[in-house]
């Protein structure tokens, strides 16, 4: 009679270490511990996108509210709840009224000021 021989642990040495019981170990704790951070970055990232789309939304609102800077095309980029203007006004305080309506928006941690005053 033959004896049954199993493919897993044929080929295990004597301390019972078999490679392919050890690559199966490695990749179980490899996806365990990338399932249990996922959530952690994903929830993060579509968090952080939909604030940032939200702040640069009611910017722009605010922006065109204001009399003196609705006819600028002053451009608005949010990321991570830093907001980057960009554009061009006719003077100072368009430039200044941009960047504190920026700062006054809700859950805005810092402004990049890039607006640039139009040489007459």
């Amino acid at each position: 009679m033959s004896a049954c021989v199993d493919p897993i642990t044929e080929g295990s040495n004597s301390e019972g270490n078999n490679p392919m019981r050890s690559f199966t170990r490695l990749v179980f704790l490899s996806v365990l511990a990338l399932g249990m951070t996922a959530p952690a970055f994903a929830a993060e990232t579509a968090g952080d996108y939909v604030d940032d789309a939200a702040i640069s939304t009611k910017i722009k609102a605010s922006l065109i509210k204001d009399q003196e800077l609705k006819a600028f095309d002053i451009h608005v980029d949010t990321d991570h709840g830093i907001v980057h203007l960009s554009g061009n006004v006719d003077n100072m305080v368009q430039k200044t009224d941009a960047v504190r309506i920026a700062k006054g928006t809700a859950n805005v941690k810092d402004v990049v000021n890039d607006i640039m005053v139009a040489k007459k």
